[in-house]
């Protein structure tokens, strides 16, 4: 079969859009989260080893992959434990990282994005790119950032440690007129840009950049749009 990175017709592997460990949880006891999704006719069923499509990249292509996926794994997950808590009147609001490498962290996310757009997994059906597709991966074989509102991104966690794990298929949406896709990567929600547009006023200030602390802004599973979601799909399957 055709690879989809280099083109090439290769054997393909089991190849991941979001590593295989933001599906198992580090932490001991933990159960494995559960994948979600509001489209009819689809039931939410636990997940250990995650999503993965055997249609889309060969071995070499994978492995370009590997450095930005082990940074990822190891600044939100193994790292989690050392942000930095923002509180306000006794309540988590957020967290910061001072020092993390802003390069490979963006790489990370935007290789997320383009292996989400070219996947045949319904899980990802839809995360579709048109024209951006190939600008997401020129950046990935050029190992680049890009320029900062390229593919800008900013990143909020739920504060819940136990409901806000769940996992729900990623999708578009807009915020402030611009277009915005929405991933869960097991309790984090990152927003990445796709659009040619800059990045909205209102995002500037919360939006990771190279040299500067990386804002984590804190979000009430309870009073989000997710909750009535994971509440009628929970309903659903047991019918």
């Amino acid at each position: 079969m055709k690879c989809k990175g280099c083109g090439q017709e290769n054997k393909l592997i089991k190849a991941h859009a979001i590593p295989k460990a933001f599906f198992v949880g580090l932490r001991d006891g933990r159960k494995a989260p559960k994948l979600i999704t509001d489209t009819a006719g689809i039931f939410p069923q636990r997940s250990h080893i995650g999503v993965y499509d055997e249609g889309i990249l060969c071995r070499e292509c994978e492995d370009r992959f590997q450095e930005v996926d082990n940074y990822g794994q190891l600044l939100l997950l193994k790292e989690e434990n050392e942000h930095i808590e923002l509180i306000k009147n006794g309540t988590i609001i957020g967290w910061t990282i001072k020092e993390y490498n802003y390069d490979l962290l963006k790489r990370f996310f935007v290789s997320i994005l383009w292996r989400a757009a070219i996947s045949t997994h319904d899980f990802y059906s839809r995360v579709t790119l048109g024209p951006f597709e190939e600008e997401a991966k020129k950046l990935i074989w050029e190992e680049s950032p890009g320029d900062p509102s390229q593919f800008s991104f900013v990143l909020a966690k739920f504060i819940d440690d136990e409901i806000g794990r769940t996992i729900m298929d990623p999708h578009r949406e807009r915020w402030y007129g611009v277009n915005y896709y929405r991933f869960y990567l097991y309790g984090y929600v990152l927003y990445i840009k796709v659009d040619s547009r800059k990045t909205p006023a209102e995002f500037r200030r919360i939006s990771a950049n190279d040299g500067m602390i990386l804002y984590i802004i804190g979000r009430d599973i309870f009073k989000s749009k997710e909750y009535p979601v994971l509440v009628n799909v929970a309903k659903q399957s047991k019918k």
